[in-house]
């Protein structure tokens, strides 16, 4: 079977979920999922910062998941709504924090496309995804407790009684399923 990006982002939505359920005990206190098209290139550099910053913090494959890296597929398409999120727009960083009492999720937009030739990426402390790193690696560290509350620019959604793996299992089901 040829690698599309159907199949390659199934394989991966696989890994993620057997991550997932394998993982025992306190883990890494949040998981960063990111969802793109093959030709979001800026957001594919924000990945890769994330990728980056999770390595050396010693975060596990199931703790940082890109999903339509290599063009959208149908499991990017499935895990919007899967994750109660219809109307998120791509691409986009989906932060999400198992709680006792289900999932909360903190979302954000992400810029699209390529940088013009000659063009470089604002530094700009303001940025969401980047004020939400510092806040993850400073409660990794153990300078802070990890809450993603005081970022401006993410969107909280609370999901009681969700169990990030189950919910994960169900749309690989439904993917799988056609």
């Amino acid at each position: 079977m040829a690698d599309t990006p159907d199949s390659h982002d199934l394989d991966k939505l696989t890994r993620w979920h057997e991550g997932l359920m394998s993982a025992s005990g306190q883990g890494f206190p949040v998981c960063a999922l990111f969802l793109a098209s093959g030709e979001d290139n800026r957001a594919h550099d924000i990945f890769r910062v994330y990728r980056t910053a999770f390595e050396e913090l010693r975060a596990d494959f199931h703790d940082l998941v890109i999903f339509g890296q290599h063009g959208m597929s149908t499991t990017c398409a499935a895990l919007m709504p899967g994750l109660g999120f219809s109307s998120l727009q791509t691409p986009a960083l989906v932060l999400i924090i198992s709680r006792e009492t289900g999932l909360v999720f903190h979302t954000a937009g992400l810029p699209g496309g390529a940088l013009a030739e000659g063009e470089i990426e604002e530094d700009n402390s303001g940025i969401p995804w980047r004020n939400a790193l510092e806040v993850i690696e400073k409660a990794v560290g153990g300078e802070t407790k990890l809450s993603l509350d005081g970022v401006n620019g993410l969107d909280r959604k609370d999901r009681s009684q969700w169990n990030l793996a189950a919910t994960v299992g169900e749309v690989k089901l439904r993917v799988e399923g056609g």
